[in-house]
């Protein structure tokens, strides 16, 4: 993995971390209670449209498809899920608890410096886009069929996500970490392309392992975004 260590700009920070707090509090509260049977039922049912949705597409599926390969009627499948999108919509929020939590965690690593931050993000969400590259095939390929106040708030979601890393990028355009004309839109992008985009081609039983993969985009951008009166780590 990339070395990360502790900076003279994250010292020059004064423990304030400005981007955490917009996630600080977004992370869904976790319950130690047994999962119920309908709970496990529930898992299942939606982990097998998670698949289908994968294979089949969402508009390729239907609920009655789900059904059958549950192995339930269709009629008991209500019981669990109000509909079709409301499986989307479970897809989409489990992405986004997983993104919430790791950004949060990395955003308020303030004994790093705020770039760095930004690669321990990077390297979390790729260990985590790599095993669960069904789920993240799902959400990036379909989100965008959600209607109403579902698709707002995984709209909101997304831009509160965005705010994070373009609060890190910004301060670290304060601290000289990286160049002051870096556009930080831009930045944003490429962190997600790097971040998200393997889903389109990573195989677990592929050459590249998880940490290799995670290792080279996080030099990647270490090297692309520091600046040149720096030495990248």
């Amino acid at each position: 993995m990339v070395k990360i260590a502790p900076s003279d700009g994250a010292a020059s920070n004064k423990g304030k971390p400005r981007a955490a707090k917009l996630l600080r509090d977004s992370g869904p509260a976790t319950s130690s209670k047994k999962r119920t049977k309908g709970q496990q039922r529930a898992e299942q049912i939606l982990e097998i449209a998670q698949d289908m949705f994968h294979n089949n597409g969402y508009t390729g599926t239907s609920m009655d498809d789900i059904a059958r390969e549950v192995g339930i009627l269709k009629g008991s499948l209500y019981y669990y899920m109000d509909s079709k999108e409301d499986l989307l919509y479970r897809i989409a929020l489990a992405v986004h608890e997983t993104v919430d939590v790791k950004l949060a965690e990395a955003a308020a690593r303030t004994n790093l410096s705020p770039l760095q931050r930004v690669l321990v993000y990077v390297e979390s969400q790729i260990l985590y886009n790599t095993a669960n590259a069904t789920q993240m095939a799902v959400y990036h390929h379909e989100w965008r069929r959600l209607e109403g106040d579902r698709f707002r708030a995984i709209a909101h979601r997304r831009r509160q996500n965005e705010a994070v890393v373009i609060g890190l990028f910004e301060e670290a355009k304060e601290l000289g970490e990286v160049n002051p004309d870096l556009d930080t839109y831009l930045a944003l992008v490429n962190v997600f392309a790097v971040t998200i985009w393997p889903y389109t081609w990573y195989h677990a039983d592929g050459p590249i392992k998880p940490e290799a993969l995670a290792e080279f985009c996080t030099n990647l951008l270490l090297n692309g975004f520091a600046s040149k009166n720096q030495t990248p780590r």
